[in-house]
């Protein structure tokens, strides 16, 4: 769950690649296990409206998390993925699902979410790599804008996400930033895909 946010801006709640099982991997008894627990339980949070996924890595798409929030009293939240990950959440029985392409978006209330390109990769299993997309997420509301990059390594599209949508923004600048620190060492092999 190193990526797992809640933020809570224009009247909704909304989850940023929720991660509360105790290990990233696809089975409880195996892979790489938390080294924090998470800072709330989902008991302990408010009513979500929506789940803002990444990418499909177990460390961003955690199955027991989406399945806890989409039977979660009052109702669903919206799921907002990126495109190819619609069909893994219809196999899960989750229905309430938007799927994006980089520079689409969708609406909630006064949200409007965009999935924007990240230097990363896809790939639950050996052979799906790279069959769903990636991305992170620009999370534009009056009076506040935040970009939440999901896992990427320093790329142009930072540059092309400013240039894009700095007309958008309060002095062209988000107010708020969230960049997931992921496997970042050794630099030689993980400067393409984590940031440090």
């Amino acid at each position: 769950g190193h990526a797992s946010a809640l933020l809570q801006v224009a009247g909704l709640n909304l989850l940023l690649d929720p991660v509360f099982s105790e290990r990233a991997s696809p089975v409880s008894f195996a892979g790489p296990k938390r080294a924090q627990p998470p800072g709330l339980t989902p008991a302990q949070l408010p009513h979500i409206d929506a789940v803002l996924i990444s990418h499909n890595h177990y460390d961003h798409l955690d199955r027991d998390s989406v399945r806890a929030l989409a039977a979660q009293p009052g109702g669903a939240p919206l799921f907002v993925v990126p495109l190819g990950v619609k069909a893994w959440m219809a196999q899960e029985g989750i229905g309430r699902v938007v799927e994006l392409n980089w520079w689409q978006t969708t609406t909630l209330g006064n949200a409007e979410f965009m999935l924007t390109p990240a230097q990363h990769w896809s790939g639950r299993s050996l052979t799906d790599r790279l069959t769903t997309l990636w991305g992170g997420f620009a999370i534009l509301t009056p009076g506040f804008n935040a970009i939440y990059t999901g896992d990427t390594g320093y790329s142009k599209d930072f540059q092309d996400i400013q240039a894009r949508l700095a007309p958008r923004l309060t002095d062209g600048r988000f107010d708020f930033a969230m960049i997931p620190v992921g496997a970042y060492e050794p630099r030689w092999f993980m400067a393409t895909q984590h940031a440090n």
